[in-house]
């Protein structure tokens, strides 16, 4: 087995089974869960497509962050997050923040990211230079704790966007890419699996994915263990570990790691209480505390012991650790540790991974050691001199405006097809609910007798369309606001593409699911057998519809919560509804609230609905009985007060409508957006 070399066809990924040097049976037994992973991408061509991009070190001094406590009417003063912070995260190194909870990693995480700027003092610095944030933000990346991932798209389709979003390339170089990025991550096998049906492991890898296809210089993980077993916790931090060494900076907040990952990183950054109680290198921890009188017990984790530290279950040590820090206790071994890096190339980086002790076997391999270094190895299209400005970053995303409008427009028609709660129900609803008023209101259209019911009907299918477009819409954004956070804050796209698209897209199905329902109901009630008064009766209720959709998107977007936006929808429909003119006519309204009429979407829909069946000279009603008070439609009109109402007017106000609310809630979300920051 030793003696077998690995076949030139084959390429082994990170975190998967490779040869052991030992070759014993029952060594490679212990493996047997670990699939080998086979392709055919030589050696020379694996990442050869990635972009080149130039080493980042990443500097921060006196670092400080400040929050105001207490709700915006009542001040209680200031709370201080950061305090003092200073630190230096450079290219080719994984370094962890640790800390217990509440001690500040993701604040501090989410600040270098420049993800947090209000609040912040201090100086950040790249390669030595000033931060420029909108230029930082696109050749860095961060990936959050939770993996926010569109459910019903496949791993191939999410890397394709991604692709198509981040890169100026031809077609064949981006499938190029997102084959060999898959591979090398061990996705292959369930590219054509939907991202709901993955497991937790592969979504955290997944969401790395996504980011690796522009190849950003400087990666920002939060919690990337959390929610995995072990195994996969040892996947993730190899893959981190692996893209370190192939010349990123890899920075990530991590909570109490095993002993096995603690040591596969670079550089520790350690936070209690919002201030910095130790910075330097793994090997260097317990040597340090030893000498501020703090001892590990033996066969102890150091991560825990430092946690424990940190919360102070020996004691409140906190001022001590951070005065040591401040003079300079810390720097020391820094500056020695970092002297012995060699700048050399990528390969003589393999050692720091593969010259480890297989805690299994006993051998000096690790079992993923091989694996690791291959991957790495090929990570490396960069210039690791972080003086280098190789490509010269703008501020401008990858594609145009348009491109993103159309790649985006695909994606979200592609999810809104495969949502049976969106799609499928609602347009089963439509249909349903269409028979069913259909068979209810039977042949009145044209009886004198029966003329409140027709207006009932014609009012209800007002309600029944609204309703059925504000709701399923009043979720979109709360569902989405995350994934679209996390891309539009990586530089995928701008929130004006990003915004057309994800109402365009709805259009077509909510101006079809109206039509279906009216084309049922219209006829089966006796409406007018006129195709004038039939199409200004699907325009009307379309036009109502689209009116709804657009303020189930405004209280979508202005909502914080799923729950806020589920409750203030039905809510806001209640004056909408009470003013439209069927359960109070206008001259009835009280002069105070009379304005509230003009307000109410659903009386220009309602409204014209009534003019289209009742208005434009019809004939007189059939009379079933001796007499019959509204014979002549005029009367029907009068009753409601709308013998003077204009058509155009109903239409030209319900266009308004949809202008201002589409328009109200871009500036809420761009609003939100900035206010994330």
């Amino acid at each position: 087995m030793a003696e077998k070399t690995q076949e030139q066809g084959s390429v082994s990924i990170p975190m998967e089974e490779t040869k052991l040097p030992g070759g014993a049976p029952q060594e490679a037994a212990l493996l047997t869960h670990l699939k080998k992973v086979e392709n055919h991408i030589t050696e020379a061509q694996r990442f050869s497509h990635l972009p080149r991009r130039s080493a980042v070190d990443l500097e921060f001094t006196e670092l400080s962050y400040t929050i105001r406590e207490g709700p915006c009417w009542r001040r209680r003063g200031y709370k201080a997050l950061l305090k003092c912070l200073s630190g230096r995260f450079s290219n080719r190194e994984l370094i962890g923040i640790m800390g217990p909870s509440g001690a500040g990693k993701s604040t501090l995480m989410n600040i270098l990211a420049g993800y947090r700027e209000t609040g912040m003092k201090g100086q950040i610095s790249v390669n030595g230079r000033p931060r420029d944030l909108r230029t930082f933000r696109k050749m860095s990346c961060y990936i959050m704790q939770d993996d926010m991932l569109l459910p019903h798209l496949t791993v191939r389709e999410a890397m394709m966007v991604s692709a198509n979003l981040k890169l100026n390339e031809s077609m064949q170089v981006k499938t190029e890419l997102v084959d060999e990025i898959l591979t090398a991550l061990g996705l292959q096998e369930c590219a054509q699996t939907r991202t709901n049906s993955l497991s937790g492991g592969q979504c955290k890898r997944l969401a790395i994915a996504l980011e690796l296809v522009n190849n950003p210089p400087v990666m920002f993980f939060d919690e990337p263990t959390s929610g995995l077993d072990s195994a996969s916790c040892f996947q993730v931090v190899s893959l981190m570990k692996s893209l370190a060494q192939g010349g990123r900076t890899i920075i990530c907040t991590i909570h109490q790691p095993s002993a096995k990952l603690f040591e596969m990183f670079d550089k520790l950054y350690i936070l209690s209480q919002g201030q910095c109680i130790y910075k330097g290198t793994v090997p260097h921890l317990i040597p340090y505390l030893k000498s501020l009188g703090l001892h590990c017990p033996t066969y102890h984790n150091p991560a825990d012991f430092i946690i424990e530290v940190a919360s102070g279950e020996y004691g409140d040590l906190n001022s001590v650790l951070f005065e040591a820090v401040q003079g300079g206790l810390c720097s020391e071994e820094g500056k020695k540790n970092s002297s012995d890096k060699s700048d050399s190339s990528c390969h003589s980086q393999c050692h720091s991974v593969s010259d480890r002790q297989d805690p299994l076997t006993g051998n000096t391999q690790h079992p993923f050691a091989v694996s690791v270094c291959n991957t790495y190895l090929n990570l490396c299209p960069y210039s690791l001199s972080p003086q280098d400005t190789g490509t010269i970053e703008k501020h401008s995303f990858a594609t145009s405006t348009f491109t993103q409008f159309c790649i985006l427009f695909k994606r979200t028609f592609i999810t809104i097809c495969r949502d049976m709660v969106l799609t499928h129900l609602r347009v089963m609803s439509h249909l349903c609910i269409g028979v069913l008023i259909g068979l209810l209101y039977l042949n009145i259209g044209n009886d004198a007798s029966k003329v409140f019911n027709n207006t009932g009907f014609l009012f209800f299918s007002m309600l029944f369309l609204m309703f059925a477009a504000l709701m399923p819409t009043v979720l979109t954004f709360p569902l989405e606001m995350s994934v679209f956070l996390r891309e539009h804050l990586n530089y995928w796209y701008s929130l004006k593409a990003y915004y057309l698209a994800k109402t365009m897209a709805d259009i077509p199905f909510q101006v079809i699911c109206p039509i279906m329902y009216c084309s049922i109901v219209y006829w089966m009630t006796e409406q007018p057998p006129e195709a004038g008064r039939y199409l200004l009766f699907m325009a009307l209720s379309t036009s109502t519809a689209l009116v709804a959709q657009s303020l189930g998107l405004l209280i979508g977007a202005a909502s914080t919560s799923v729950q806020v936006a589920t409750f203030v929808g039905p809510v806001t429909a209640i004056p909408v509804l009470l003013f439209s003119g069927f359960f109070v006519n206008f001259d009835t309204i009280p002069k105070y609230l009379q304005w509230s009429s003009y307000v109410s979407y659903v009386r220009y829909g309602f409204e014209g609905v009534i003019l289209s069946i009742y208005g434009m000279n019809r004939s007189e009603l059939e009379c079933p009985g001796v007499v019959c008070k509204f014979q002549k439609p005029e009367e029907v009109l009068q009753l409601l007060d709308v013998e003077d109402a204009k058509l155009y007017v109903d239409f030209m106000v319900l266009g308004m409508f949809f202008l201002v609310l589409r328009l109200a809630t871009y500036l809420v979300l761009r609003y939100k957006v900035k206010s994330e920051r």
